[in-house]
């Protein structure tokens, strides 16, 4: 059932392909940094974020969004492919980060919203991952060397698949 305020599944492919963009970038990239010949070589120090904010966080934020059932929390997969978008676009390098920072902390708006509409040990852990990504997306922008952030991303992963895992 689609409520007033959600966003209808065609609108929602426009996101996803964001996400797939950076997806197949971010592999691209991988490789290169692992020493391949890859049309997207000059990208290869992007490919923590390509994969981090930009695949894991566009996909996982769509799924909070539309768990939500908002339009405002489909700000956070939009803003965090419009992130991918400026990185491959050349934009200027604060572009991203910043890009990046306004999604997760749309998704962490998303996911206080709904740890307050069901206060559940597996809502509070999504929350908490929402929180990681937040923060290491913040220190991203505030030029952290990117082993400074990388633990945070991670901590966004983790548990943001603790969560799912508690939910089952």
């Amino acid at each position: 059932m689609k409520l007033a305020g959600d966003l209808s599944p065609p609108w929602r492919v426009p996101l996803l392909l964001l996400a797939f963009v950076s997806l197949f970038v971010g592999i691209g990239a991988g490789l290169a940094r692992l020493g391949w010949p890859m049309p997207v070589a000059d990208l290869a120090a992007l490919h923590g974020p390509l994969m981090a904010s930009g695949f894991f966080g566009t996909v996982i934020s769509l799924e909070r969004a539309v768990a939500l059932r908002r339009r405002w929390a489909y700000a956070a997969p939009l803003l965090t492919g419009l992130a991918v978008l400026t990185s491959l676009l050349g934009a200027p390098a604060a572009a991203a980060p910043a890009l990046a920072a306004a999604g997760s902390a749309v998704m962490l708006a998303a996911s206080v919203a709904i740890y307050r509409r069901q206060r559940e040990l597996f809502t509070l852990t999504l929350g908490l991952g929402a929180a990681c990504w937040t923060v290491g997306n913040l220190f991203w922008l505030g030029g952290q060397p990117i082993y400074v952030v990388v633990p945070w991303w991670i901590a966004f992963l983790v548990l943001t698949i603790a969560g799912e895992r508690l939910e089952l």
